[in-house]
């Protein structure tokens, strides 16, 4: 029965040696140099590159088969004599080191390096001083953002650490393990994709203003019998004392003549109708006359002014920054005006100096896709100071911001988003009823006008930067 039982056991060996020869083929590819391949020390050196390999058999001993896949990768194996049993396998161009894992995974069983030799045995039987330690130094990835990874594929009794001074990972697990986490590293570990995000930021805007006023008075003397009779404007002139840093204005009633702002013509008889359009110095035009009768009996002042005013400006600002795939980057440009902040305690009160930010900033997220389009998440701000509007001497912050979410194209400039703002208005200022009649209520009324916009474009291109 011993010779049959050995016969039997030959024929098994010729019969799968037979099959693998005419079921499958294994083409040696040259290994290419690859510069971030993980050295190995001499004591432990990694299993044959790997190899395309198909097979089928059914009900064939499991050692046999064991036997034959590490023949097919080169490998110098001993099978324990806890490895036993049958097993029925269909592979098709399949890596020989998967095609190992697999089998040996399905069984239970793992495999132990020691120097050139693989020792294939049952979980449950390999010991602690079975486990392999190596160490993986990484060019590319964080070791601390790959050790969580790798803590979910090490074993139970597997261990993973970090070393910061030379960014590597340690592994101390089973040999089949180190050989899994290692082709996953080297995958983690790759060169990543760097992203160019591009905004430009356009503000085009355009003012107008108009002003039409008028200004007419006199006086008339007349002698009668009863007396003398004088008629003449009223004191509804511009004026004030001079504060600090402020040119002196004539109070009303000055017999001093300014013609744009005085309340007094050029006779020197106060205005009656005192409506004038904000003209100045660089801004505007008066026109004037004056009628007066011999005798000085009557005299007569009548000044028109108009103030007309336009403006376009274009503003344009084009923040840039480069990240890698799938890292937020930001960048920034303004400036931090301090405000003094005082607080009042029972202990007494307490100042502090707090800032406030004004500033131009982008920030992003770009995400590269299968298909080399580019996914982000982007946020735009830019805020500025608006001195003309001002408490308790600290300006007001204008603010335009945009955020979103969009795919596009490698190079593409789309629209991210625009605002548009227009202010438009009338008005009018002039003497109740009076102003209201045609025609000459424009003797008793001043009109003014404005239409001011501001529209606001933000584009984005994002472009892939090639190696």
């Amino acid at each position: 029965m011993v010779f049959i039982h050995s016969i039997r056991g030959i024929l098994a060996s010729v019969a799968v040696c037979a099959a693998l020869a005419l079921s499958y083929t294994t083409t040696r590819a040259e290994e290419a140099v690859d510069p971030m391949r993980i050295p190995v020390p001499a004591l432990a050196p990694a299993p044959s590159p790997a190899l395309p390999l198909s097979m089928e058999f059914r009900d064939a001993d499991l050692k046999d088969v064991i036997r034959a896949v590490g023949q097919a990768a080169n490998l110098n194996m001993i099978v324990s004599d806890s490895v036993s049993g049958q097993v029925s396998l269909s592979l098709k161009d399949v890596d020989v080191l998967e095609a190992l894992e697999s089998i040996l995974k399905t069984k239970g069983l793992t495999y132990v390096r020691e120097r050139n030799i693989i020792r294939v045995v049952s979980v449950a039987e390999a010991r602690d001083d079975d486990m392999e330690t190596r160490m993986f130094p990484l060019g590319y990835a964080s070791g601390k953002d790959v050790l969580p990874v790798m803590e979910k594929v090490k074993s139970e009794r597997g261990k993973v650490s970090v070393d910061p001074r030379m960014n590597a990972i340690i592994v101390k697990d089973l040999s089949l393990n180190v050989d899994r986490m290692a082709r996953l590293l080297k995958n983690l570990d790759a060169r990543i994709s760097q992203v160019m995000i591009e905004a430009k930021i356009v503000e085009v805007s355009s003012n107008y203003a108009r002003e039409l006023g008028v200004q007419w008075g006199g006086q008339y003397t007349g002698n009668s019998t009863q007396g003398t009779t004088v008629i003449s404007g009223g004191t509804t002139g511009v004026g004030s004392s001079a504060g600090a840093g402020v040119t002196s204005v004539p109070p009303i009633g000055s017999t001093v003549f300014y013609p744009k702002t005085g309340d007094i013509g050029a006779s020197g008889n106060a205005y009656a109708v005192n409506l004038p359009a904000a003209v100045g110095t660089g801004s505007g035009g008066v026109f004037g006359i004056t009628f007066g009768k011999l005798g000085g009996k009557m005299a007569l002042d009548l000044q028109l002014s108009a103030m007309q005013s336009t403006g376009n400006g274009k503003i344009l600002s084009s923040p840039k920054v480069m990240t890698l795939n799938n890292k937020e980057a930001r960048i920034s440009s303004g400036i931090d005006i301090p405000v003094r902040v005082l607080t009042s305690t029972t202990a007494g009160t307490t100042a502090e100096v707090k800032t406030i930010s004004a500033s131009l900033s982008l920030s992003t997220v770009p995400g590269i896709t299968p298909d080399n389009r580019v996914s982000m998440v982007i946020k735009v701000e830019k805020s500025e100071p608006d001195f003309s509007q001002q408490v308790d001497g600290i300006p007001t912050i204008t603010k335009r911001n945009a955020n979103t979410e969009l795919v596009v194209n490698d190079g593409e400039t789309v629209v991210l988003g625009g605002i548009l703002t227009k202010n438009e208005g009338e008005s009018e200022a002039g003497v109740p009823f009076l102003s209201k009649i045609p025609l000459i209520g424009w003797l008793f009324k001043k009109n003014s006008r404005y239409d001011n916009q501001m529209e606001l474009m933000i584009f984005i291109t994002p472009t892939i930067v090639k190696e």
